[in-house]
């Protein structure tokens, strides 16, 4: 079945890309979850059309997770050894 994908998918392809995948495959992941959509001639068209808004898209998606990341790589992790000896479990703290 040949879909276009409409993000970047591992290991298959950019957007805006045509691409062979097994049926199962674009049926119960690639379609769902609005990764591709089938390669029919309208639909070729209609991808041209809105490539610009699919990009804005996908830049807005990579800032977010970048921001996201930066939180995460600021949290630290502290571990209370006291409490591992006399209550032989693990406490943590999480700072931001």
């Amino acid at each position: 079945m040949q879909v276009i994908l409409l993000e970047r998918v591992a290991k298959l392809g950019q957007m805006g890309d045509i691409v062979d995948v097994k049926p199962g495959y674009a049926r119960n992941f690639l379609l769902p979850q609005g990764k591709a959509q089938t390669a029919s001639d309208a639909n070729v068209k209609a991808f041209e059309a809105q490539k610009a808004q699919l990009e804005a898209r996908n830049l807005e998606s990579k800032k977010r997770s970048r921001s996201n990341g930066c939180k995460i790589g600021r949290t630290a992790i502290y571990c209370d050894s006291f409490s591992i000896r006399r209550w032989r479990a693990l406490r943590f703290c999480v700072s931001s």
